[in-house]
This record gives C-alpha cells, sequence and structure tokens, in this order.
C-alpha cells in the first residue's frame, strides 16, 4: 500500500501530538495502547507521512514541519525525543496561509511565550494552496485551525475540495444541517470523504458525557440535568517539575471571549442533546448544558507556562424506578493534545479507506464515532459498529447508499438535525 499523504492546516499543540504520537508508535511496533484501531483496512501508523503544514506564526511560517511543530507556542507533551524522518520527510515545510479570521485580536495582546505571533512576510492565496497540495499528492488534509475560524476553514475545505483532497474537520465550523448538506454535496460531486465536525478526544468530555447520558437513559431513567464544565489546569505530563503556574494553552486562550465561542457551544451541546435525540427523547424543561471553558491564566511578573492538562467536571441529575432520585458527580483530567491524537490517526484512515471503497460524502459512523457534531448523532455502540466495519472493508446498509455508483444526494441522506444556536438562546 501506498502512504497515506497528510497536510495539517493549523501547526499546533494538537498536531504536534499527533504526529509524534505516530512517529512513537512507528517506533515502539509491540506498544498498541492509546490505538483505538491499529489496522484500519490494512493501514497502520507506518503508513501515515504528514507533508506540508499552513500556519500565519512568524515562528512556525518558513520553517521545516518537523521544527515548527516544537516551537512556540506549542505546549503538548514530549512522546518521542525529537521528530525524525520517520513520517515527517526532510523536504516537509510549513507554509503561511491566510490569516483571514484564524486568529482572534486579543491573542496578539498575550504573552508570547503563550500565545500567537502573526507577521508572516507572505500569505499564499487560493491556487498556490491547491498547488502545494497536487504537487505533494496529498490524501488527507485535517483542519486543526483555532475555534471560530469560519472564513479560514472554508478557504482551506475549499481548496481540498479543488485539489481532490480528503478533509478531517477538527474544529466547529459548518456545522448546522443546511450549511453542511450543501458542503456534503461538494464532496460527493467531487468523489470525495469528509469527517467533521468538531473533533472530539479519544476518551474526553464529549465521551463520557455521551456514555454517561446514554447508559442512564438505557437503563430508563430520565436525565433532568446534565452539566459539563471544562478548564485548562494543572501541567503538562513531563514538566510538573517546573515551579510556576500555568496558563491555558492557546484553544482556551483563543475561547476566552464568547464572541468566539459560540459554534463551540452549540456542537458540545449536540453531545449532550444527541443521545436523547437518537432514542427520541425530549430534552424539553431539561438542564442541558456544556460550558466550553474556563480560561485560567498566570499573574504578571512571573515565567509563562502553557498547560495541555485539561480538567472536565460532570453533574448529573436523574429519576428512575418509582421516582427514585440519582445524582453523579464525575471529574476528569486529560493530557487534551495527545487525547485528541488518539481520534485523529483513526480519522485520516477511515477517509483513505471510505475513498478505495467508493464511498463519498460524510463518513457517518467515524464522524458520530470522533466528532461532536456529526451529520448524523448515533448510540455509542452504533457508531463504534459503523467504524468496525469500515475496518474490515465492508459496507453496511448504512454505507452501501453512499456508494459514487449509487450517485448518492447529500439530501436524501440521513441526518441529525442541528440548530447553528444554542436551545438557551
Amino acid at each position: 500500500m501506498s502512504k497515506i499523504k497528510v497536510a495539517i492546516v493549523g501547526v499546533g499543540s494538537c498536531a504536534k501530538s499527533l504526529v509524534e504520537g505516530v512517529q512513537y508508535y512507528v517506533q515502539n511496533p509491540q506498544d498498541k495502547v492509546g490505538l483505538m484501531y491499529a489496522d484500519i483496512g490494512g493501514y497502520t501508523t507506518n503508513d501515515l507521512e504528514f507533508v506540508v503544514g499552513f500556519d500565519v506564526d512568524r515562528r512556525k511560517v518558513g520553517k521545516s514541519l518537523r521544527e515548527a511543530l516544537r516551537a512556540r507556542p506549542n505546549c503538548a507533551m514530549d512522546h518521542v525525543d525529537e521528530i525524525d524522518d520517520t513520517c515527517v520527510p526532510d523536504n516537509a515545510m510549513v507554509y503561511s496561509g491566510p490569516e483571514m479570521d484564524g486568529v482572534a485580536p486579543w491573542m496578539l495582546e498575550f504573552p508570547e511565550e503563550v500565545s500567537f505571533r502573526t507577521g508572516a512576510d507572505s500569505h499564499l492565496g487560493f491556487n498556490e494552496i491547491v498547488d502545494i497540495l497536487n504537487d505533494l499528492k496529498v490524501d488527507v488534509l485535517i483542519n486543526y485551525l483555532p475555534v471560530g475560524s469560519e472564513k479560514a476553514s472554508r478557504h482551506y475545505i475549499d481548496a481540498a475540495i479543488k485539489a481532490n483532497v480528503h478533509v478531517v474537520n477538527c474544529i466547529p465550523t459548518i456545522i448546522g444541517t443546511k450549511e453542511s448538506m450543501e458542503l456534503e454535496q461538494k464532496f460527493i460531486d467531487n468523489d470525495l470523504c469528509i469527517v467533521g465536525s468538531d473533533m472530539r478526544s479519544a476518551f474526553g468530555a464529549s465521551r463520557l458525557s455521551e456514555v454517561l447520558q446514554g447508559a442512564m437513559l438505557d437503563s430508563g431513567l430520565m436525565v433532568t440535568q446534565h452539566i459539563q464544565t471544562n478548564m485548562a489546569a494543572g501541567s503538562t505530563q513531563g514538566q510538573e517539575h517546573i515551579r510556576t503556574g500555568r496558563t491555558a494553552n492557546t484553544d482556551f486562550l483563543n475561547m476566552s471571549e464568547k464572541s468566539r465561542l459560540h459554534n463551540k457551544h452549540v456542537s458540545k451541546e449536540n453531545v449532550l442533546k444527541g443521545q436523547n435525540a437518537v432514542r427520541d427523547e425530549s430534552t424539553a424543561g431539561m438542564t442541558l448544558y456544556a460550558g466550553p471553558s474556563l480560561t485560567v491564566f498566570q499573574k504578571p511578573g512571573g515565567d509563562y507556562v502553557g498547560s495541555d492538562n485539561k480538567i472536565a467536571n460532570l453533574d448529573l441529575v436523574a429519576y428512575g424506578f418509582g421516582g427514585a432520585r440519582y445524582e453523579m458527580t464525575a471529574r476528569l483530567s486529560v493530557q487534551d493534545s495527545p487525547n485528541s491524537g488518539g481520534v485523529v490517526v483513526s480519522a485520516i484512515r477511515f477517509c483513505k479507506v471510505a475513498a478505495e471503497l467508493g464511498l463519498v460524502g460524510y463518513l457517518r459512523g467515524p464522524s458520530a464515532w470522533t466528532q461532536k457534531t456529526p451529520p448524523l448523532q448515533m448510540t455509542t455502540s452504533d457508531a463504534k459498529f459503523e467504524c468496525d466495519a469500515l475496518a474490515r472493508r465492508e459496507t453496511t446498509s448504512l454505507t452501501r447508499g453512499q456508494l459514487k455508483k449509487e450517485k448518492p444526494v447529500a439530501a436524501d441522506l440521513p441526518y441529525t438535525f442541528q440548530d447553528t444556536k444554542t436551545d438557551y438562546e
């Protein structure tokens, strides 16, 4: 099998963890811990190659991809001693993409150790990005742009479509049903696959919320309250010895203003509502709330250190047999960026295998398994069933309608209605 060539838009901490994680597994083939799928349709981590990056930070643009992945403000843990040519070719570079809405103004006010610094010499035009994707024979483009990058995301996704490249959309953009259908039709018309939108971690707050909500509903309970809050706190793994405070990573800093995180809020609430939707259970009058981020920042005067540690707190109230009351409180502390790498490493390979099977449009099983707002919400078990089948190179009653020979139409494919606002608006 040929290598799966990957382009990364947004060379941040998530990209660092993904690339270093792939190198780690290639160099330690006996270790399968952390891989939901060691093999997807014959493709393993050995088959991934990261050939190009796009960014706007002047400390990364014009540098080799290997160097840029470890440039500030990236703060994810190191999975390997150094990034080598295991999965990043010597000639893999980071190019200057258009800024558009990719950088929130307040990000430039934070100290440079923990935030973005724009000002690269030049920015590539649309056709230049397309040419690079074509010249490097890219198979899959990953959108790792900051939350709120609506225009920039569409720009790169359109470039990927023109270059005949599949997409993994890791941020909450293009999440409403109408716009998702319009985008899916573009992918169908160009014989392409997409996984999206808004990456969930391998085992993070969204996975925990989904499993708890689903388990309670399947037990006959009525969940009347499910509140999920998230904050950046604690130390990046391997840096616990540094005696200073911690500042949130760029993901949380970027979402420190409400104007930036609207779609993130919608997307995270879709996780809570989704398990009710697929079971035809009403959420009317219930308290279902997912707070996207509590941003923390160090007091002035010390050394600024970004933290890739994320803490989620969940509080659930439910009623069961004969009106009996249930209460559950849970706390989950994780390394944020490696947690995302655990699903993206699968999503990339699902795109490649699906394309080889002749599937087009949104991959509904992998999207429901790896994303917060997929086109079709599913139970955890149904999403896993679809992913397992695709990993075996088998089609299902759900996917057979998306074979390009069937000439699918997006509007005729199954969707779970997704609004573009929260239920509280």
